[in-house]
């Protein structure tokens, strides 16, 4: 197996439970492969099986059938390929009483790779130079995020596994780690296998996600080809009630609600919100999963049942949308 895949399971499964009533599928022999270099998004609403996946992945549960590889080696036949994984995997733990700094020198001795040049440069790199001497019985959840990461790229090693890595994290410390697992591939080669279910950072950082839903992949591919096409039409209209009804009936409107009126029209926002319009208390915006060339016929459409339209805007649909559209899309078709 070839050096440019840096991940690759076949088949893999995991069932909880021995007594056929408690029995639990968590994983049902999914397959997958991540190359060197990409940044992939593993994604799934909680239950999914995102955690037990990456579990198996770094041999700490077995499959019930199938293989997973790293770097073309059986994790649980060759473990030593493990060498070359760092990870997060549901929080970091540390020891409370111990500094960030004295944290990362234990797990560095431990693993016998103590370099105090490199703890202090990832300490700089993650943000906690300035409280790398505290205690971490003091650090916030996403001070022990950070120091997660720094931990998991103590060995330097080529393939980071990270599990909802921006846990904890205000909007700026998303940014700065956002900025960091993209640099780490760019810039430094590594690849790195990202669960999260921030759907709007996935989108920002990953080349290629997975979509998991109880227990099963539903959707994999690179993030521009999964959203290409998936366009929406925002629509200002009076009827509004009439209106959904008519366009129902060809094209498939995504949820909407009404918010209060407002002193000044607004602005056409990227959600899928139905705004009342001052001045006309049935004006609101829809939303109509509908391509740009669909524009012409839903106008006619609306204006040939008497239905006035003041505007129409098009918008791409975002990775969030299109993952929520998915899972209701499979949990309705799984429910039968």
């Amino acid at each position: 197996m070839s050096e440019t895949v840096a991940i690759r399971v076949e088949s893999l499964s995991k069932t909880f439970g021995r007594r056929k009533k408690r029995r639990v599928e968590a994983v049902k022999r999914i397959t997958l492969e991540v190359h060197t270099g990409q940044v992939y998004g593993f994604l799934g609403p909680n239950g999914a099986g995102k955690t037990t996946t990456i579990r198996m992945l770094l041999n700490l549960i077995h499959p019930t059938e199938g293989c997973a590889y790293i770097y073309g080696q059986n994790v649980q036949r060759n473990h030593s390929v493990l060498r070359r994984v760092g990870a997060i995997v549901e929080g970091a733990a540390f020891y409370n009483f111990l500094s960030g700094r004295r944290n990362l020198e234990v797990l560095a001795r431990t693993a016998n790779n103590y370099d105090p040049k490199r703890i202090t440069a990832l300490l700089e790199q993650v943000g906690l130079a300035g409280r790398a001497e505290h205690r971490v019985k003091g650090y916030s959840t996403g001070m022990k995020q950070r120091l997660g990461l720094a931990a998991a790229l103590l060995s330097s090693p080529d393939l980071l596994i990270l599990d909802e890595p921006t846990n904890g994290l205000d909007p700026s410390g998303m940014h700065e780690i956002r900025q960091f697992i993209r640099e780490l591939a760019d810039e430094h080669g590594k690849t790195v296998f990202l669960s999260s279910h921030l759907l709007s950072e996935v989108e920002q950082v990953c080349d290629r996600v997975a979509i998991i839903n109880l227990g099963e992949i539903v959707r994999e591919g690179a993030v521009t080809d999964l959203l290409e096409g998936k366009t929406q039409l925002r629509v200002e209209v009076s009827p509004a009630d009439k209106a959904a009804q008519v366009l129902q009936e060809h094209w498939s409107l995504s949820t909407t609600m009404t918010l209060p009126a407002i002193p000044s029209p607004p602005i056409p926002s990227p959600t899928t919100a139905a705004v009342k319009q001052p001045g006309n208390s049935n004006a609101r915006w829809l939303t109509v999963n509908a391509s740009h060339d669909d524009a012409p016929h839903i106008v006619r459409h609306l204006v040939n049942h008497d239905i006035d339209v003041f505007q129409i805007t098009s918008q791409r649909q975002s990775l969030e949308e299109y993952f929520l559209s998915v899972v209701r899309e499979e949990t309705e078709r799984a429910a039968g």
